[in-house]
């Protein structure tokens, strides 16, 4: 797990600090720019969420048929799931193109930021399905335990996209300056790009990807089997920036700065949960090739000991952020509002990752488990029942710092009871 996980983090951390460094970029427009991407943030997570629930249904089924060294119909399976999630990401976007003015004015954002959101938007629908492509494409890769060339394609995306931020936002030299809309397309060539890497090694290297007319049985029994993993991991998965939707309609009635200093939160969020999210793209894997050659107990060490290390790992990042906290905000914005709201943001809610670590281990867990509404009725539990609850009650009664707070002992609470659920099923 650990060499798995090492290789993985190569990846991750190339995405996670593309997310920190674009918002960075975006910041230097505006306060209304960076405004608009704290909206647009959650929004997109919720499309990203899909791809990787529809990955996780992929990669679940994958990985157990490559344990059992059922390479045919492993292509089958990735081959009839790959045209499905395509469909999907295609009516996707039709929605969200026809939609996402409506839907940003009901999340709060005002007519100064809206014109900054379409901006954005107009761009990045188009490519809706070549990021589902390179998001399902990175899971079926991790799936048959080609960690590194995964790690490789999520790293290449990074870069590509962060050397075209400057060029597309300002534009220097020959290069048009497109503000909002050249940080838009900047990601979607980096996708376009990272999914023509991943459909060429799939289809030629592995040999995952067929290329002639499955027939409709095929179809339907596996498009039934992927659905039925994927949907409650699709679910699970949309849960969480769903969340952060409503949690930012909610911080939008403090205002733009709110609004602006939560976002910044957010990918600094997505920073500290780095080691988690290789965790969390590596351990199905690794316990679903065990289970499917019969190793149980070794998949259960495996699970469990990487929730107890994420519980100190979390920590430790804790720490190291409160130490860094004075020099994070003054790099993002000069305004006094929008520190203050990143600083409070660095001082609560991070000291409670470590549970927030377990729900999402437990969840990915149990998806390869075959107990995928499990994981869906945990995710629920802790956004529906305890973090947006508390967070609401928390805000009522102290403001944005209550909101933190509520938040944060909603993390808590959940993280118990996924960790009393997953042992309960190991035990069992």
């Amino acid at each position: 797990m650990a060499r798995l996980t090492g290789t993985m983090v190569l990846g991750i951390v190339s995405m996670m600090t593309l997310g920190i460094v674009d918002t960075w970029f975006i910041s230097l427009l505006g306060t209304r720019q960076l405004a608009a991407i704290g909206f647009i943030i959650p929004v997109y997570m919720i499309f990203v969420s899909v791809a990787l629930g529809m990955g996780m249904g992929i990669s679940s089924v994958t990985s157990r048929l490559i344990g059992e060294a059922r390479h045919d119909a492993a292509a089958r399976y990735v081959t009839d799931a790959q045209i499905l999630a395509l469909l999907l990401s295609v009516v996707i976007a039709i929605a969200v193109g026809f939609s996402f003015t409506a839907i940003f004015s009901a999340m709060g954002a005002t007519p100064q930021v809206l014109p900054h959101i379409s901006n954005y938007m107009i761009v990045l629908v188009f490519g809706l399905p070549v990021i589902m492509v390179a998001v399902i494409g990175g899971n079926t890769l991790r799936a048959i335990g080609a960690i590194k060339t995964s790690a490789l394609l999520s790293t290449l995306m990074a870069l590509l996209n962060l050397a075209l931020d400057p060029l597309l936002i300002f534009g220097p030299g020959p290069f048009p300056a497109l503000g909002m809309q050249g940080a838009a397309l900047a990601s979607v060539i980096a996708a376009t790009t990272a999914a023509i890497g991943a459909v060429c090694i799939l289809a030629i290297k592995e040999k995952l990807l067929l290329f002639n007319l499955p027939r409709l049985r095929h179809l339907r029994e596996n498009w039934g089997e992927l659905l039925q993993i994927g949907v409650p991991a699709m679910l699970a998965n949309v849960m969480t920036p769903f969340a952060a939707a409503i949690m930012t309609t909610l911080i939008a009635g403090f205002g733009a700065e709110a609004v602006a200093g939560f976002g910044v939160g957010a990918r600094i969020e997505t920073i500290c949960l780095i080691l988690v999210f290789a965790l969390s793209a590596t351990l199905p894997m690794f316990i679903g090739q065990n289970l499917g050659a019969g190793n149980t107990a070794r998949a259960h060490r495996a699970l469990f000991g990487c929730l107890k290390f994420s519980l100190f790992f979390q920590i430790a990042v804790y720490l190291l952020l409160l130490a860094l906290s004075p020099w994070i905000a003054p790099a993002f914005s000069s305004d006094a509002e929008v520190i203050r709201v990143i600083n409070t943001f660095i001082c609560i809610l991070p000291l409670t990752y470590g549970a927030h670590a377990v729900v999402i281990l437990v969840m990915v867990s149990l998806n390869v488990m075959r107990r995928p509404r499990l994981g869906l009725l945990l995710i629920i539990i802790r956004l529906i029942a305890l973090y947006l609850p508390l967070a609401y009650i928390g805000g009522r009664l102290w403001g944005i710092t209550g909101m933190f707070a509520g938040a944060a002992v909603g993390n808590v609470i959940a993280g118990i009871i996924a960790y009393r659920v997953i042992r309960k099923i190991c035990a069992g």
